[in-house]
């Protein structure tokens, strides 16, 4: 490996740990959002909801020199992976908190 690459990769190495935890931070809001809909009676998916979260992620990403169609793709499969789990919730009919 090039020596001039290390402390790039590190680099990186650094910012995906972050962003990993950040992703499990959001899944930990994700659960208690679930929470919240059952006690209300509101469905698991909003799509509603679903569009507006990619749009802001769009124009959030865009501010940041990054391309839109990229942030909608990346965001589609957060959103997928959050009513995966608020599903699961649901069908499992608990309100328990995740367990760390």
């Amino acid at each position: 490996m090039s020596t001039s690459l290390a402390p790039l990769r590190a680099e990186i190495d650094a910012i995906d740990d972050e962003i990993v935890a950040l992703l499990g931070k959001r899944l930990s809001v994700v659960h208690r959002v679930a929470q919240v809909k059952q006690a209300e009676g509101l469905p698991a998916v909003l799509p509603d909801r679903i569009e507006a979260v990619k749009a802001r992620a769009a124009e959030r990403g865009k501010a940041h020199g990054l391309d839109p169609a990229f942030m909608a793709t990346l965001y589609q499969t957060i959103i997928d992976e959050a009513c995966r789990v608020e599903e699961g919730i649901f069908a499992a009919g608990t309100q328990d908190a995740p367990r760390s």
